[in-house]
């Protein structure tokens, strides 16, 4: 299986931070050599557990984020270890890391001190950059979601209700698609200057970079933006769109606007289950009207509110998807496995955990693309699988010197 970065050889400084970034390198073919600590990375022990049993080898947000990587357990506190780093570094084409500024300074293991090897990209992932004032501060992902912006315009339409930041590590994903980015561009300039370079992300610049409309319509309008229950954030509040089903489902129902095919469907599907009330109003036949009604005013959204809990929720996804109505079933996660539509489109890759002794379906990617080919390369690695391999094949270590390293803690 070949890929859009097959052929390249990564390091990655284990951390929770800068893993999805490997993860994305991995599933474009390249080859991930993940660099932690002998007792684990830090993603290896912050849950869930299969069976709720706390196991380095059985993070489920491990496994995720670290398909198809190999793993290398290495002390780097320690001298051996930072020589053994160094010698992987003189033969890779990446380095990922997101220590702390300064930290591999000490180590002797920053870009300068590694740069003999010239076609180096290394790429630092940090909360607040190399430099500044802040550069020394530290942050968790929902920190960053509230000091980036994005918690402002995320949460709930009731203003009483305490804003949210989601469970998906959005802002550290922030921080490692821009790395991806600028790997990317600095891989395209080294095909014609045969140089890498210092690549630095700050996660609160992407963050800052990220916010969606919120500082435009300030700029330009003056205007704050505010919270809606799962909708995008709006300079009015308006009343939440995740609505009860009458098989007790819900159905998000957001639209922009009706035209005359859709607003004509929805009155006679309304009008079937006795839940039009005025909206057969001549005036609403002007699409300004109702479009204007909608955004401003309660009167359609209360009919809507009406039809979806006269209604189940595969008739309420298929009707209107029919009548071009952007409606949509609201799912637990698991239930997608088995939509006719995702094994239509080839989404699913099963990846074997012999542990459990049976495949696991993983998403494909985040688009099908013969070229690229992004897709789970294999199952994350167990805490230094690969540490023997990587350290007789790719530097040449003796069997002796290994079991040395092993014995004296610096290995695993």
């Amino acid at each position: 299986m070949s890929g859009v970065y097959e052929g390249l050889t990564v390091v990655e400084l284990a951390d929770r931070r800068n893993q999805w970034a490997g993860k994305l390198l991995s599933d474009g073919g390249a080859r991930v050599i993940q660099i932690e600590p002998v007792n684990g990375s830090p993603g290896r022990w912050c849950g869930p557990f299969v069976k709720d049993k706390v196991d380095p080898d059985n993070c489920l947000d491990y496994w995720w984020n670290n398909t198809g990587k190999q793993s290398v357990a290495l002390d780097i506190e320690r001298k051996p270890a930072q020589d053994l780093l160094r010698q992987l570094l003189t033969r890779a084409d990446i380095f990922l890391e997101s220590t702390a500024p300064g930290t591999l300074a000490k180590l002797g293991l920053d870009y300068g001190a590694v740069a003999g090897n010239r076609a180096l990209i290394y790429a630092s992932l940090t909360d607040f950059g190399q430099d500044g004032p802040w550069r020394d501060w530290q942050m968790n992902d929902a920190a960053h979601l509230a000091l980036g912006g994005q918690m402002s315009s995320t949460g709930y339409s009731d203003a009483t209700v305490t804003p949210i930041g989601g469970q998906g590590h959005q802002a550290w994903h922030m921080g490692c698609a821009f790395v991806l980015h600028g790997i990317t561009v600095a891989l395209f300039d080294r095909m014609t200057s045969g140089e890498g370079q210092y690549i630095d992300v700050s996660i609160h610049d992407a963050c800052a970079i990220g916010t969606e409309g919120a500082v435009p319509q300030w700029m330009y309008y003056g205007e704050t933006m505010y919270r809606q229950t799962g909708m995008h954030a709006a300079p009015r509040r308006l009343p939440p769109l995740e609505l009860p089903t009458a098989d007790g489902m819900y159905v998000m129902a957001i639209n922009q606007a009706f035209n005359k095919r859709s607003w004509d469907a929805l009155l006679d599907w309304m009008d079937e289950k006795g839940v039009t009330g005025e909206l057969r109003d001549p005036k609403y036949q002007e699409e300004s009207v109702r479009t204007a009604e909608y955004r401003q005013g309660t009167i359609i959204r209360d009919a809507i509110r009406r039809l979806i809990a006269a209604s189940n929720a595969e008739e309420c996804f298929h009707r209107a998807q029919t009548s071009g109505i952007s409606w949509a079933v609201i799912r637990a996660a698991e239930e997608n496995y088995d939509i006719p539509h995702y094994q239509q489109r080839d989404y699913w890759r099963n990846v074997e955990h012999p542990q459990l002794g049976r495949a696991i379906p993983y998403p494909r990617g985040p688009f099908a693309c013969d070229e690229l080919q992004l897709e789970p390369r294999g199952r994350a690695p167990h805490l230094g699988e690969h540490t023997q391999q990587v350290l007789a094949h790719d530097l040449g270590l003796t069997a002796e010197k290994i079991a040395a390293l092993t014995a004296a803690g610096v290995i695993k």
